[in-house]
């Protein structure tokens, strides 16, 4: 191990910091990086960070402001001759494709590339030229890496279908992080009063998109609360683009009552810890950083058998209840079956401490320079 204050510089590379599970990484990465005497920089290309009360003030934080993603290659060299770095650390693709070029720039930079997402899923409606080009360029241009990390078994393997070499790709799963806690933030009342009552309170996290099948979840809810007259609550937590949508389900199924889209909050963890059951219902997911989180604090979960980042968290529904993608019937009756056969408390926050961010840290440092 070197020594404290002579621990190489590193880079992450993303395309902004807005609220999501690969940016909670990178900023708890980050953290942990600077508190062991590495200085950190992140880059983004978009002028966007959610993060910034929660990082630490000696990480450097750095934007290209592109407005045309076509434009990154450019301004991305142009970083390159004027910055280097010890280790460079590329999140998502293409951004991992487009880092190749700091071998050249740079060539005793360290690149490590990582990948949060299924790409196969991500892009099924994508052309198959699209799909073609996509596959050439991790064949080619993964090769220049030092270092590829999947942040599931999930995802190395279909890293892997798409031409990633396998001797240079390990799983390193996704940290939980406690110390992301914003001091500033203040809890939302109006959840809190939804949260109030005598009923059961379930509750769901991420961003509002086709991905996430919330729609499947409302359609679930409808077969609890309309058929089976159970008295429960429903708080989903996010925005985006399905927002519209989930309005008008909830609307059609007559939810008003039961469900409640109150938009992003800086902290989920006071939520999670008024409620009864985390439900994912996620189509496909890299990994699922918010099991984690409702892991930590002892909250039971629901989640889609996605064969990837939850079922190996929840260790094949050891430390949870899986149920079939798509499926609102199976996802109602698995919601039933958790909440009558609950999980200790006790057990669910030892799973979540496999994924400390200490433990995750040290298996970083054995592949930075």
């Amino acid at each position: 191990m070197k020594n404290f204050l002579t621990k190489g510089s590193v880079c992450f590379v993303t395309l902004d910091m807005g609220f999501g599970g690969a940016e909670k990484v990178i900023a708890t990465l980050a953290n942990k990086f600077i508190q062991s005497g590495r200085e950190v920089t992140i880059l983004t290309l978009i002028d966007q960070n959610d993060f910034i009360h929660a990082l630490d003030s000696r990480v450097k934080l750095q934007t290209l402001s592109i407005k045309n993603f076509k434009m990154s290659f450019f301004a991305l060299c142009k970083f390159f001759y004027k910055n280097k770095f010890d280790n460079f650390i590329a999140n998502i693709w293409p951004l991992t494709v487009f880092s190749f070029l700091v071998r050249f720039i740079s060539p005793k930079t360290n690149l490590v590339l990582i990948e949060h997402c299924i790409l196969s899923e991500q892009y099924r409606d994508k052309n198959i030229v699209f799909k073609i080009l996509q596959k050439i360029s991790i064949t080619i241009f993964y090769k220049f890496a030092h270092h590829i990390i999947s942040v599931s078994k999930g995802v190395k393997n279909d890293l892997i279908a798409h031409g990633a070499p396998k001797n240079k790709i390990s799983v390193i799963y996704n940290p939980l992080m406690p110390d992301l806690v914003n001091e500033n933030h203040s809890v939302n009342q109006d959840i809190l009063r939804w949260m109030q009552g005598d009923h059961i309170n379930l509750i769901a996290i991420g961003q509002l998109i086709k991905a996430k099948n919330f729609i499947n979840l409302i359609k679930s809810i409808d077969l609890l609360v309309n058929k089976n007259k159970q008295k429960v609550r429903l708080v989903i937590l996010g925005d985006g683009s399905e927002r519209a949508v989930m309005h008008e389900s909830i609307e059609r199924y007559n939810l008003e009552n039961s469900i409640f889209l109150p938009g992003w909050v800086d902290d989920p963890m006071p939520y999670l810890r008024l409620s009864d059951l985390l439900i994912l219902s996620s189509d496909y997911e890299g990994f699922g950083l918010v099991i984690l989180e409702a892991l930590s604090v002892g909250v039971n979960v629901v989640s889609t058998n996605c064969k990837t980042g939850p079922s190996e968290i929840l260790k094949d529904g050891e430390f949870g209840f899986l149920c079939t993608v798509g499926d609102s019937s199976a996802l109602a009756s698995s919601v039933n079956f958790a909440l009558k056969n609950p999980l200790s408390k006790e057990r669910l926050i030892s799973r979540a401490s496999d994924f400390l961010p200490d433990k995750i840290t040290q298996q970083y440092e054995k592949i930075l320079i």
